[in-house]
């Protein structure tokens, strides 16, 4: 490794001779006190390395023997700095860009606000700007525990805050309190679903349907009484004055239950052979630069893999609020997709069509309900498919307001 290093500081020219006197090319050269290195000589002439100030020493070798001599390739340091130091203009420019970058990233150049509701945005923006938090500061000047404290305590509505800090970004993350919802119950008792009535008690209202009756969704269960105005918002007898708004008038509701019996059924279909596109479970990143409406991949330019889904993010520097850099950092994930080939028994077929059933039956059963009954059918099969039905009987309340 230190040779490795030395090579690379001090720089080597390789170079190629070519001539009939190639041996006293040598042989001269080396009585001038040249190193050559990495020798080889083939049916085309002499490939070999020097240093560079041995290099313009072999110009007397080379006419002595009248050998040519050309430069194959240059090596090391000094020839990157030299380089680069005629571009001395585009290396100080690439020199202030990264300054204004890395002084740039210890700022805060954007603030976002996430999980708000109720609380508005800019009053949290104000709030959070008047006790130290805004854009063009120092990162290391702002005191996210104290300003996470300050706002929890002005937002009566907030249950807790925090500030993240996600580069140049500082994110105000709300969690505000959780209202109790109050159920507003007014208007007439309604079937939620088709069903058989099998139990039905009024406490406030007039029964439209009596007990064995077969209802559909939608239609009225219990009416809800005439509406009756409350008493202290009627003005008294003999004087004139306009009702007071504060006080208001009573909303009439029908109230009860009616408990009925209820069927679902849901029906699932399985091939018994398939073939099924999945992630295999390989993957791949590239990333590169969008400028404007053009990308340049750096690495991954095209997908690995033949059949594959791509997910692209971009990555950008904003300023302010409204700016944004125009160069964008582009991430592409790479996932590799399989055919697999399933071959099922109609044993098994049947088994995963069922599990298929009960579970879209799950999502339409109302919660809470009680299973009287399930039956599983299996069907005729057509061809390769098998086809399984799950019936469930339940029996559930079905009185709901029409708004709820």
């Amino acid at each position: 490794m230190p040779f490795n290093l030395g090579l690379f500081y001090n720089g080597r020219i390789i170079f190629a001779a070519r001539g009939d006197q190639l041996a006293l090319f040598v042989n001269e050269a080396i009585r001038d006190g040249i190193v050559f290195y990495k020798t080889q000589k083939s049916e085309r002439g002499l490939r070999a390395q020097v240093k560079i100030a041995d290099f313009k020493k072999l110009r007397r070798a080379a006419r002595l023997t009248h050998t040519r001599v050309h430069i194959l390739a240059k090596y090391g340091w000094p020839f990157i700095a030299m380089r680069w130091w005629r571009r001395k203009t585009l290396v100080a420019g690439i020199l202030m860009i990264g300054i204004v970058l890395a002084s740039l990233s210890q700022m805060v150049l954007s603030i976002h606000v996430e999980g708000n509701k109720v609380i508005p945005k800019e009053q949290l923006l104000q709030s959070a700007e008047r006790l130290g938090l805004k854009t063009w500061v120092w990162q290391k000047d702002v005191d996210n525990r104290g300003i996470a404290k300050a706002l929890v305590e002005e937002f009566p509505d907030a249950a807790w805050i925090g500030l993240e800090n996600q580069g140049t970004q500082i994110t105000i993350n709300v969690k505000e309190k959780i209202r109790p919802i109050v159920l507003t119950e007014r208007g007439n008792l309604v079937a939620s679903k088709a069903g058989i009535v099998q139990e039905l008690m009024v406490i406030q209202g007039t029964p439209l349907v009596h007990e064995g009756e077969t209802v559909k969704p939608g239609q009225v269960l219990i009416q809800a009484p005439a509406k009756i105005e409350n008493p202290s918002a009627k003005p008294k007898s003999g004087t004139v004055s306009k009702p007071n708004p504060t006080l208001p008038q009573a909303i009439p509701a029908a109230k009860g239950f009616a408990r009925a019996r209820v069927w679902y059924s849901a029906e699932a279909k399985i091939p018994l052979i398939e073939d099924k596109v999945e992630e295999s479970g390989r993957s791949a990143k590239g990333w590169g630069i969008k400028i404007g409406n053009r990308v340049i991949m750096v690495t991954t330019p095209e997908s690995p893999f033949s059949q594959v889904t791509k997910e692209v993010k971009n990555h950008t520097l904003t300023l302010g609020r409204n700016w944004h850099f125009p160069v964008e950092i582009l991430s592409v994930d790479y996932k590799e997709l399989k055919t697999v080939h399933l071959e099922r028994t109609k044993a098994e077929a049947q088994q995963i069509a069922e599990k298929q059933a009960r579970e879209e039956l799950q999502t339409r059963i109302t919660p809470g309900a009680s299973i009287i009954e399930e039956t599983v059918r299996v069907l005729a099969s057509s061809g390769d498919i098998e086809r399984v039905r799950v019936e469930t009987e339940t029996y559930e309340d079905l009185a709901v307001y029409p708004n709820s």
